[in-house]
């Protein structure tokens, strides 16, 4: 049979594999509640990260020593994320973060968790010279919405010959490669968005759900394959 790395499970970060919006939750300590303007006149516009992200950040005030004490004070992952990486490489599964969020906070809170090993894609917050500045080094060329195209990842499982891709998520960036996915788990405004486009998903709370939910949902799945196939 094939080998279970043909299941590919790519999971969000904010929200999502940590407890809270951590970007979200950086711009309101750091810039107070004004940014919330700034995004929301982007979206407005019909656009996305890639634009509001470099405004946010241009005239960025906080050192990166001072970011991390505050994410190390105030972030944490769903408690039940660790054990749920555990189970896919148990299975061996192919598990990654895709963000559209920064690098930063994710590569501190998978390390704190024990749970570097764990890939991800995001957009990077560059120091230099006492500023900060956005990378978007997987931002989509043929469409350029967000920071971090998650779709590309995707299709990245596609090329890999993935049997299953499995998606977590819940909110805005997510939309897009969830059209491509075959299991879906969604809460928040992901959720919302599947629902009115007729995109099955699986409803979760946090990552106890996932993990009582997951392999029923993958049997499903796998199982009417082998019909399609027969």
């Amino acid at each position: 049979r094939k080998s279970d790395k043909m299941i590919w499970v790519l999971c969000d970060f904010d929200g999502t594999a940590a407890l809270q919006d951590v970007q979200n939750m950086l711009l309101d300590h750091f810039l107070g509640t004004s940014w919330r303007d700034v995004v929301n006149a982007v979206l407005a516009q019909g656009r996305k990260s890639a634009t509001y992200m470099p405004l946010l950040y241009k005239d960025w005030p906080a050192p990166r020593e001072e970011m991390i004490q505050v994410i190390d004070e105030k972030a944490a992952l769903d408690p039940h994320f660790p054990r749920f990486a555990q189970y896919c490489l148990e299975k061996g599964y192919h598990l990654e973060i895709v963000s559209d969020g920064l690098d930063i906070y994710i590569e501190h809170l998978l390390a704190k968790y024990n749970l570097e090993d764990i890939p991800y894609t995001s957009n990077r917050l560059v120091f230099e010279e006492g500023r900060a500045r956005i990378e978007s080094p997987f931002r989509s060329q043929s469409c350029g919405l967000c920071g971090n195209c998650k779709k590309q990842r995707v299709l990245a499982a596609r090329e890999a010959q993935a049997q299953c891709v499995v998606y977590i998520g819940d909110g805005i960036s997510d939309e897009c490669p969830v059209g491509y996915s075959d299991i879906i788990f969604a809460k928040g405004s992901l959720l919302a968005y599947c629902r009115e486009n007729n995109i099955g998903a699986v409803p979760f709370r946090d990552f106890s759900d996932v993990l009582a939910l997951f392999p029923e949902a993958l049997t499903r799945w796998l199982q009417s394959l082998s019909i399609q196939g027969s």
